[in-house]
């Protein structure tokens, strides 16, 4: 489907399916389609160099030790140094004075209050779990038992969820204190948090910016110290897009590693639950009580690493100049702290884009149109009404399976690049914080998410970590193998707040 979508189809397929557009979402639709041309083109064959090459490192300066603040509130916690009252009331009373951000759509303050006093006791006697006391936030749409779960949507009722969604009992049980669910882009389709039913969410760092989605939220109540951690989901970079915007970590964990029991999914195949830390080590102590899988602190050191860098990462001028310099300072600092540097190949990564949306939106308005009454459809954003309609029309095309060989494709040669190297390096984001409201150009639109989506195809861990001295945060994207979440908080704890040269 080279040639450009009919705007009478478009309009055709609405109808049919109960959905309003306008004639912005219809242009917005056939130009997006336009842009899966790129599913046209078949792969080139993957080449490998025998020979390792060096990228030329330039002396970064770099800062201390990372922050690691989960772990070192649990020991103040546990030594009687602080109490979980007083954190909890600190968190809460930052909700009040920042409700210009719109980090949450419900607070859990009487619940969570109780929580922390229950906690302080558990402590006082030297028990409680592995998150005893310390104050967490959770996405709006992963069940809370007693509060509502929206999913940012009105055609959701204001009814409270029955019980809680697996990871949310395993936090709970670890002594983990809920204080809220967060904001996010309707039905978690979006990378800005502007498409929220509950009004857009801003930047704690620069309020007339975005702070990326769709788990905008909780990355920013986070950046904000509206809680120490929060859970958020990721389909095609909703955790990590929105944790470079807000300059703190997001963790994708492997597909499966943590359950999706009781979370209102965007596209089942591709949901992971996650995390947003302050920094790595915390990232990985959440993700350890969430999954079962403990991992140990997180260890800074790149010397003895192999570090791939694709060719396809600089394809065209997809980063910013600004994350350019930030990405090449990161190899920099790798390499001159014992990293070794390697170009691998992934011949089909510039398609995979291309090919998440396909995905995506055909999985999610089957869901979607099985689940809700046409006549709520008329109450859903923009964003949601297009991606339903682009899915109907994507998913019943020849685009669909260009898309699933694309998927294919991309899990062979990540594969192959993972016999060179440990992780795989690249910008998070493509820019920095977006203004609010920006208009965007419909085939540039989803760009923020360029460098997220292949590894949310191959189904492999991901983390981003904020890197260098710049006016906004810049995210570095570390991608590992299956089932190696230590070995991406571990490399990235050593690029997380590192100061790039001036």
């Amino acid at each position: 489907m080279a040639e450009k979508l009919s705007e009478n189809i478009i309009r055709d397929t609405a109808t049919a399916v109960g959905v309003a557009l306008s004639e912005e979402d219809v242009a917005y639709i056939s130009a997006q389609f336009e842009g899966f041309s790129v599913l046209e083109n078949e792969a080139a064959d993957m080449r490998y160099s025998a020979d390792e090459i060096l990228y030329h490192a330039q002396s970064v300066g770099h800062g201390g030790k990372a922050r690691c603040d989960l772990r070192d509130l649990v020991s103040d916690l546990h030594a009687g140094r602080a109490t979980s009252l007083r954190v909890t009331e600190d968190c809460f009373e930052r909700m009040t004075t920042r409700k210009d951000l719109n980090n949450f759509i419900s607070e859990n303050r009487d619940a969570g209050i109780a929580a922390a006093k229950r906690a302080d006791v558990l402590l006082a006697s030297g028990r409680g779990g592995e998150l005893c006391g310390v104050p967490i936030a959770v996405k709006d749409n992963i069940n809370v038992k007693g509060l509502p779960v929206t999913c940012a949507s009105r055609i959701f009722s204001e009814a409270k969820a029955a019980s809680s969604a697996e990871c949310v009992k395993r936090i709970e049980e670890a002594g983990g204190v809920i204080v809220g669910k967060t904001n996010m882009d309707e039905l978690a389709m979006g990378s800005t948090d502007e498409s929220s039913a509950f009004g857009a969410v801003k930047n704690a760092l620069d309020i007339t910016r975005v702070p990326g989605g769709s788990s905008g939220g909780s990355a920013n109540a986070v950046a904000a110290r509206q809680a120490v951690c929060a859970l958020g989901t990721d389909t095609g970079g909703s955790i990590r897009q929105p944790a470079a915007y807000c300059g703190v970590v997001g963790l994708k964990p492997t597909f499966g590693a943590v359950s999706c029991d009781g979370l209102v999914g965007f596209v089942p195949s591709l949901d992971t639950i996650g995390v947003l830390a302050p920094d790595c080590d915390s990232a990985g102590i959440v993700f350890g009580v969430m999954s079962g899988r403990k991992l140990a602190p997180a260890n800074a050191e790149l010397f003895g690493k192999t570090i791939g860098i694709a060719d396809e990462f600089a394809s065209g001028e997809i980063a910013s100049d600004e994350v350019r310099k930030q990405f090449e300072n990161a190899i920099a600092f790798a390499a001159e702290h014992g990293a070794r540097i390697v170009r691998v190949r992934l011949p089909s990564f510039t398609a995979a884009l291309a090919a998440y949306h396909v995905l995506s939106s055909a999985e999610a308005a089957t869901n979607i149109l099985a689940s809700v009454p046409k006549n709520k459809l008329a109450s859903t954003g923009g964003e949601v009404r297009r991606r339903i309609v682009a899915g109907v029309l994507a998913g019943g095309c020849e685009l669909y399976e260009k898309a699933r060989n694309v998927r294919e494709r991309l899990c062979r040669e990540y594969a192959e690049a993972f016999g060179y190297c440990d992780v795989l390096l690249s910008p998070t984001s493509p820019t920095t914080a977006t203004v609010l409201g920006a208009s965007r150009d419909p085939n540039k639109s989803h760009y923020g998410d360029y460098f997220l989506a292949p590894a949310s195809l191959a189904g492999l861990p991901a983390a981003s970590v904020p890197f260098g001295d710049t006016v906004l945060p810049v995210g570095i994207h570390i991608v590992g193998n299956y089932g190696c979440e230590q070995t991406v908080l571990d490399i990235g704890s050593a690029l997380e707040y590192k100061a790039a040269t001036k």
